[in-house]
């Protein structure tokens, strides 16, 4: 009922609708709306959070051939394309070494060193 006093346009009705809508609750209507935004920007943020703390792992092999293309295109010279070989080559036989580091070690910060009673 009140939308079509609102589509026909009568002013003092739209004024009078207003009013008791806003009349002595504009400061909650204000925080209401506050609120809504924080809450927005906070599962924003929360969700940025974990996003930067995603372990992002590129395949050496797919960057290789992704700059093989690249060379054969043009866009990368011989020098270039082996200085980047050398650089992933180096960084996946590091990450190879940490592997297997990691795996070596003990599952107890004091290691393995149990000591038999007696």
């Amino acid at each position: 009922m009140t939308w079509i006093y609102l589509a026909r346009g009568n002013q003092a009705v739209q004024q009078k609708l207003f009013k008791e809508l806003f009349d002595g609750h504009i400061v909650e209507w204000v925080l209401a709306v506050l609120l809504i935004i924080f809450l927005i920007w906070l599962i924003v943020w929360i969700v940025g959070r974990f996003r930067e703390n995603e372990v992002r792992h590129v395949d050496a092999r797919e960057l290789l051939l992704q700059f093989a293309e690249m060379q054969r295109e043009g866009d990368l010279t011989d020098d270039e394309f082996r200085s980047i070989k050398k650089r992933l080559v180096d960084s996946s036989e590091d990450n190879t070494e940490q592997t297997k580091k990691e795996e070596d070690l003990p599952d107890t910060p004091e290691g393995n060193d149990q000591q038999t009673p007696g």
